[in-house]
């Protein structure tokens, strides 16, 4: 009997397979951690690669916002990195990610961030895109949704990293497992609140 090969996939290129429910893989979590410390060391073209393979591991796991999420984080490092076509395709492709899943409060969070984040490098033409994006594809205006947000019920302060990916952690972008705990938006590991 003949042993099938596993294909070939040169060093670095083949998707990491990331996300079961509130775990990573050993082999993720690393590329997850190394990954965020590329981010904060300035290596951003080496973070977004790893952003990248991530993403699409999730993605192929059918885990859209880990997924959406490593696609947007790789392209705000690619952006850092000089790479603007790139960035801008993996900030789309985050954002599409979300609004096929219906998840319009998060496409509206993270194109305001994105807007926010560009205008702030002085990428006024771009942010001028992503608010386009915005106006045309969410269902209702930014304005309801900014009153959505208000309305959510005051919750503990979260620590700003976690504590098992090192990614960073925006109050307003997790989701909520319960009244203390909230669900890291890259590794999928609980934060409790303080």
């Amino acid at each position: 009997m003949r042993r099938r090969r596993r294909p070939f996939f040169p060093r670095g290129r083949r998707p990491i397979r990331p996300i079961r429910r509130g775990m990573l893989r050993p082999r993720a979590q690393r590329a997850l951690q190394r990954a965020h410390r590329l981010m904060e060391n300035g290596e951003y073209a080496n973070a977004a690669d790893l952003f990248v393979m991530l993403a699409q591991g999730a993605q192929d796991l059918g885990r859209t916002p880990q997924a959406a999420r490593l696609f947007l984080q790789g392209g705000k490092a690619c952006l850092l990195a000089g790479q603007r076509q790139r960035g801008r395709d993996l900030l789309h492709r985050g954002l599409d990610l979300l609004a096929q899943a219906g998840m319009w409060a998060k496409v509206h969070q993270a194109g305001e961030r994105i807007v926010t984040e560009l205008e702030g490098w002085g990428e006024t033409e771009m942010a001028d895109e992503f608010r386009q994006y915005l106006e045309k594809n969410l269902p209702e205006s930014a304005e309801v949704y900014r009153q959505r947000a208000k309305q959510q019920p005051a919750r503990p302060s979260l620590p700003l990293h976690c504590p098992s990916c090192g990614g960073p952690v925006r109050p307003d972008e997790v989701e909520w497992l319960d009244d203390n705990t909230a669900e890291c938006p890259y590794c999928g590991s609980g934060l409790r609140g303080e």
